[in-house]
């Protein structure tokens, strides 16, 4: 169990850092007055959906990884295909969580860590939003 939190909390830190970077990026592509506010708002929101599909791979790496090192599987048959550790990654990310693929063993932690990830970072991506819409309005 240690070692599936200190992974965890790798995958943690890994995806907050690419995320803040990325909604870095993204206030840079929109700032009010560089181009017509829907184009702003719209290349914005692009980077914003990339950092989420991109913190969507690095926990389906994370996954894969745990799981080779034998901290648990997953309940599916036949094996986890690459885009089964990618689509569970992103529905646990997402909090979502559909339960059509589930982990075992201490595989369960991270899959806690990833769903306390995405929320806390999906906060951050409402209040990019709410911050770029409200400039829009100015």
């Amino acid at each position: 169990m240690i070692a599936a939190t200190a992974i965890g909390i790798s995958l943690f830190l890994a995806s907050l850092t690419l995320h803040l970077a990325m909604l870095r990026l993204a206030k840079n592509v929109s700032p009010p007055g560089l181009a017509p506010a829907r184009l702003r708002l719209t290349g914005g929101s692009l980077l914003v959906l990339l950092s989420h599909m991109l913190v969507a791979v690095v926990f389906a790496v994370g996954f894969a990884w745990a799981a080779s090192l034998g901290l648990g599987g997953f309940a599916k048959e036949p094996a986890m295909s690459c885009m089964d550790y990618y689509y569970f990654a992103l529905i646990t990310v997402t909090t979502v969580g559909l339960g059509d693929i589930y982990p075992t063993d201490h595989l369960r932690v991270i899959a806690g860590i990833a769903s306390l990830t995405g929320f806390i970072l999906i906060s951050c991506t409402a209040q990019y939003v709410y911050k770029t819409m409200s400039q829009q309005e100015d």
